[in-house]
Parts: structure tokens; sequence; C-alpha cells
């Protein structure tokens, strides 16, 4: 059974119907509702690939366009920070004009900054393109998840949810081997550029499509714009991201990053504070904090946040050691990283439709154990390894973790949003998407910083330094991943689906 609320949560005069039975009548059904489903989710996952296969690109674009060290690093972080800025606010955009009007603003400005990108004939222009990229990003990622949510009923997502979260994971797995194919790929002619490129075909086919097939859709109530919480959102998460984003590749914080991060907790804090107040006065706040108090969405997000923070210091430090330390080329990292996506993908469907309707929250507990086996495997791995070690030693490792993050993630996220009431998909959806970008920044600059303050020279690692670095921030994901097995208890024991 859904949780009981306080009404005193919520506006005045808001009926709470937790869930639905059915998804909306204009929804559509069947073969159509399946292409749907696959334009939401590619428009996702070109999102999600622009945010890794920049990294394989990056000497390149330094030496063509000449640009300096901080502009490269800006050429990542700018598409990174905008998306967490924007995230938040593009959900409730989606709520007030509807979530497949703001999801073709977001799609069709997002290939058309691809294309400012692949164009871009000075560093300045190359990183104005990307912080453009990540603001459309931010208004088209959310509306996944609340069409999802449009599409299917509760029982019916798990399959929906389990494509969806094998993603992320997939995205940063293929990234670095798409990447190095488009700039060895003499057909194209294009070099740095193709990586950019590719997405303005795709997407504009994506744009056509979803006008054509996507159902309407907005909040059962016409919410207002809260620019207030916009702008202190915006600053909070600024202040705690970008001092993360920037000491990501350093073995030591400056005293400035850790000022900022703490005065962005502050400010986040203050943001929470505000929309309580904002819900009690009914003046549409810009995220539904009260849903925080419904226990599968307050432990949902947790458990996320504990799941995605490793999962992301992994793909950043392992990706440094095959590359930087043991001279791995870039398409032999992206072949041995295909082992992720294939475990993922096949492990999130079984773990969403098999296992979850028997054993509910079992699934994503499994999944953390399966998980962290298989970080301690890389771990005993990398310790002692050499460049002369094959790159197949690493496959075991990467597809166990990779299986294990399947069974956890798909079913999470069908467990943290099944009770958010329809009225508040776009804020569910805001919360999940920042909590993942929040999580993500946090774990690369808390592994990063791990895996380099033991090595002195990090522009040359030595594999002697590199691989007991490694092994370290492997334990370390580890023992993190146990407290998240312990407080995965809060999940809900069951999903909708298994009661329906």
């Amino acid at each position: 059974m859904p949780p009981s609320l306080d009404l005193c949560d919520f506006p005045k005069g808001t009926t709470l119907s937790v869930t639905t039975s059915a998804p909306p009548r204009t929804a559509p059904a069947g073969r159509r509702r399946t292409v749907t489903l696959l334009i939401v989710l590619l428009a996702a996952f070109m999102d999600l690939l622009d945010a890794t296969i920049a990294n394989i690109a990056l000497p390149t674009i330094r030496t063509e366009l000449h640009a300096s060290a901080a502009q490269i690093e800006w050429v990542l972080a700018g598409y990174t920070l905008a998306f967490a800025l924007g995230v938040v606010t593009g959900a409730r955009l989606g709520d007030l004009y509807g979530y497949k009007r703001v999801f073709l603003i977001g799609m069709a400005g997002f290939t058309a900054a691809s294309a400012l990108c692949g164009a871009a004939p000075t560093p300045g222009l190359l990183v104005a393109a990307r912080v453009l990229q990540g603001l459309f990003g931010a208004a088209m990622i959310p509306q996944v998840l609340s069409q999802i949510q449009l599409l299917y009923a509760p029982h019916e997502r798990g399959r929906a949810m389990a494509a969806f979260s094998s993603l992320s994971s997939l995205a940063a797995a293929l990234g670095p081997v798409l990447g190095a194919l488009l700039l060895e790929s003499a057909w194209t002619g294009l070099g740095w550029r193709a990586v950019f490129l590719i997405n303005v075909p795709v997407g504009a086919v994506a744009v056509f499509a979803a006008w054509r097939v996507l159902p309407e859709g907005r909040a059962t109530t016409r919410p207002r714009l809260d620019l207030p919480g916009v702008v202190l959102s915006g600053i909070g998460l600024l202040l705690l991201l970008y001092p993360l984003t920037l000491a990501s590749d350093r073995g030591t914080w400056p005293v400035w990053s850790w000022a900022a991060f703490v005065l962005g907790v502050l400010v986040l804090a203050l943001f929470h504070r505000a929309q309580r107040l904002r819900s009690a006065a009914d003046r549409s706040p810009l995220v539904e904090v009260a849903l925080l108090r419904i226990p599968s969405v307050g432990g949902g997000l947790l458990v996320e946040f504990l799941i995605f923070l490793p999962m992301m210091g992994f793909f950043f430090t392992l990706l440094q050691l095959l590359q930087a330390a043991l001279g791995f080329t870039p398409l032999t990292v992206g072949v041995l990283m295909l082992a992720w996506p294939v475990a993922n993908a096949g492990f999130a469907t079984f773990g969403a439709t098999v296992l979850m309707p028997r054993i509910g929250r079992g699934t994503v507990q499994i999944g953390i154990a399966v998980m962290a086996a298989g970080l301690a495997i890389l771990g005993i791995t990398a310790h002692g390894a050499t460049p002369d070690t094959p790159w197949a030693a690493f496959v075991p490792g990467v597809f166990v973790a990779g299986s294990g993050a399947g069974l956890a993630v798909a079913p999470l996220a069908q467990l943290t949003l099944q009770d958010v009431p329809e009225r508040h998909v776009g804020s569910g959806s805001g919360l999940f998407n920042t909590v993942i970008q929040v999580a993500a920044s946090l774990g690369v600059a808390l592994f990063g910083t791990l895996y380099f303050h033991p090595q002195p020279d990090r522009a040359h690692q030595l594999a002697r330094d590199a691989g007991p670095a490694f092994a370290t921030t492997m334990w370390v994901s580890v023992a993190l991943l146990a407290v998240t097995f312990a407080l995965s208890y809060l999940l809900p024991s069951r999903g909708r689906s298994a009661e329906s």
C-alpha cells in the first residue's frame, strides 16, 4: 500500500492521488508506445553520451584550436555544470508548458548547439556552445522520466525504467570507443568535429519523430515558475559543483574550493527552507520538497546518491589507470569497457522484469552486493597491474560490476518514483536527475582526489603508483556500498507492479 501523507505537505486544496492505475487516455499504446519510448531514450542517450565522448577528443581539440589548459577543462565543465544547474528548472518547465513541448525545444536546441560545437573556430566559442548544450539537455532530460510515467501504468514501467537506467552506464562505456572511432575514421575528414556533428542528423530525426508521436501532458494544475527559486538553486548548485568539477584531477583541494562547497550546502539548505514556505503558501515552488517525506522517495534518492557516487568515480579513475598509466589505446579501452553496458543492459532488464515483481527491493540489494564484488575484483586486478597486463584481465571485474549496477539501478528508479503523485511527476523527475548529477560530480572529485593524491606526477602516471591508488579507490567504494546496502532497507519492500 502507498504511504499515508499529511495534506499539509502539499498546497491547499490538493487531492493526492498517489498513483494512477493506467496511463492517461491520450497516451499511445502498442507499437506506437514502444516507438515513443525509443525516441525519448534516444534523446537521453545523446545527451548522456555527449558528457563522455568529448573526453577522447580533448588532446586533438587543444592542438588544433591552440586552447589553454583552462579552456580545455571548461569544454567538459561547461557542459556538466550547465546541465546540473538547469535540470530542476527544466523539470518545472515541463509541468508548466507541457512535457512534449519542452522536450522538443530541448532536443532541437541540443541539436543546434551540437552543430555550433562542431563548427566552433575558437576555444571560447566551443565552450559557449557546450554550455548551451548543457542547458538544452537540462530542459530535455527531465521530460524523459515524465514521458515514461505518462506512457506506462505503474505496474508496466519495469522494462522502460530498466532501459532508462542503463543509459548512463552505456553512454559512459561507449563514449571513449565511439569517440576514438570518429577521430580515427578518415572517411569523415572532420577530425574532432565529428564527435559533435554526429548529433545533428540523429537529433533532427529525433525531433521530427517526437513531434509526430509524443503524447501531450503536463501537471494536472497550472504551476507558476518560481524565479527566486531558480536563482537560489542555481547559485547553490554552482557553489557546490564548480569546485568539485575543477578538483576532479587534482590530488588536493585548495582552500577556496572547500569554502565554496560549504557555502553551496548552506545556500541549498536555504533553498529547501524557501521551497517549504512557498509550498505552504500555495505559491508553486520550483521543487515540491514535501515529496522527500514520502518514504520511497526520500529513501530511494539517498540510495541512488550512494550508488552513483562510487559508480561515476569508478569510470573516471579506471579510464585514467588504463590510458595514462598502463598505456592502453583509446580503442582498446573502449572495447574493454563494452563489458559494462552489455552486462548492465541484460541484468537491468532481468532485474526489473523478473526479479523485481518477486523480491522487490531484494533486487536492489543483490545488485549492490554484486557491484561491490565486481569492484573488489578490479581492485585486486589493478594492484599489481603493469603495461604488460593484458586488457582482458580487467574484463571480469567490469562485467560483474556492470551486472550489479544493472540489477540495482533499474528497480531503484521504479521504487523511488512509484509513489510520486501524478501532478508532481516533473518535480520527481527533477529530483531524481539532480541527485545523479550531484553524485556524479562529487564521485569524480572525491575518487579522483583519492586516486591522484599518492602519485607525484599526475601528467605521467606510473603503473607502480597508479595500480595501488586505483585499488584503494575500489576498497573505499566497496565500503561505501556496504553502507548503501544497510540503508537500502529504507526502500519499499515491494514495487507497485508486485502489488497490482
